[in-house]
């Protein structure tokens, strides 16, 4: 080989390799891609972290009010309510009934007394009430521009009352004295017909506010 000729490396260092434009240019697309799409990335999941974050707060939010509302008394879902003034006053408690048998009495099982029917008489003393004219939607009026209402409950202790008087007694409390026949004294016709009202809207009511709680037989060997 002639001596006038040598062989030189194309290169004599890398860094001549990374100064080329040709090639400096290309190097650095790939690290700008990868850039961009961690900026898409990044920004994907903290939207899909707020909305999801928003969701939850609503769930929640829904489920307060749902619960709240049934401590209320109110209907829940697709159930229907009649109106009622009292519906926010309602407030639920849990009770132990009083068996009524001998041992365990409560305390309106004692002899007819003017002290038995003062017990009975502060359960519904303010039971009617003026309605307000400004809903003349919610009762029909009856009286000028107001109407005279009562809550349900009140009316049903009433008629208990009088089935008490009328079953119970009779002798301490003649005026609520019944007769089963049509013969019965000017005296009777009252009660004889205001007793069987009585009975027969307990049992409606009886039937509409249905006690779901489980009685127990517990029997004795």
């Amino acid at each position: 080989m002639s001596k006038d000729h040598e062989y030189q490396p194309l290169f004599n260092d890398t860094r001549e390799l990374l100064n080329e434009a040709d090639v400096d240019a290309p190097s650095l697309q790939p690290t700008r891609i990868r850039k961009f799409s961690a900026w898409i990335m990044h920004h994907a999941l903290a939207v899909l972290l707020v909305t999801e974050t928003v969701a939850l707060v609503a769930l929640v939010v829904v489920l307060l009010r749902r619960t709240s509302q049934a401590g209320r008394g109110m209907p829940l879902g697709s159930q229907k309510v009649l109106y009622s003034p009292a519906l926010s006053a309602v407030e639920h408690e849990v009770r132990v009934y009083h068996l009524g048998f001998p041992g365990d009495l409560s305390p309106f099982q004692i002899p007819s007394s003017p002290e038995l029917d003062q017990m009975w008489s502060d359960l519904y003393n303010c039971k009617r009430l003026r309605a307000c004219p400004i809903k003349p939607t919610r009762f029909p009026e009856t009286q000028g521009t107001t109407s005279i209402a009562e809550l349900d409950v009140f009316h049903n202790i009433h008629c208990l009352n009088k089935v008490r008087m009328a079953s119970l007694d009779p002798d301490y409390y003649p005026d609520w004295r019944i007769s089963t026949s049509n013969n019965y004294i000017p005296t009777q016709k009252d009660a004889t017909e205001h007793i069987p009202h009585c009975i027969d809207w307990l049992r409606q009511s009886i039937m509409c506010h249905v006690d779901t709680s489980v009685i127990v037989w517990q029997w004795n060997s």
